[in-house]
């Protein structure tokens, strides 16, 4: 198990996504519904790994959902026989673009995108029993 070092993942730590789901998702979800939102928001993961970014947001919000789901402060229950390999399956396609991925300037010295994204599932699969059904470089 390899983590990804605090200076690297420091300032890269999820609060966007983190906000998006509390004071959005949430919200939407005991308004229209918790199974509607739900879907739409696990439709919305898939959707969005089109791309290296995407990758990147889908596993962040992937991952936040996880604690919250844990702590008992998130309305869902995610399924998880297809969604984690979907998502390992989007990771290791835009691998390569991963590595380039820079979201704040000097990421690519650390290749901070793809650390802390593997990192995320490396953590979910020991601390949270997630079964990515591949195997994780």
């Amino acid at each position: 198990m390899y983590s990804t070092p605090a200076h690297i993942n420091d300032d890269m730590l999820p609060t966007d996504h983190c906000e998006l789901l509390k004071h959005a998702l949430y919200p939407l979800a005991h308004e229209y519904g918790i199974t509607y939102i739900q879907d739409k928001f696990e439709k919305a993961l898939q959707d969005m790994c089109t791309d290296a970014l995407g990758v990147f947001c889908a596993h962040q919000c992937f991952y936040i959902e996880m604690i919250n789901e844990r702590e008992n402060s998130s309305p869902f229950k995610f399924e998880l026989d297809w969604l984690p390999k979907y998502l390992a399956t989007s990771f290791l396609r835009e691998a390569s673009a991963l590595h380039a991925l820079e979201i704040r300037s000097g990421d690519l010295l650390n290749n901070r995108s793809y650390k802390v994204v593997l990192s995320g599932m490396r953590i979910l699969a020991s601390d949270y029993g997630i079964d990515w059904q591949v195997t994780l470089p």
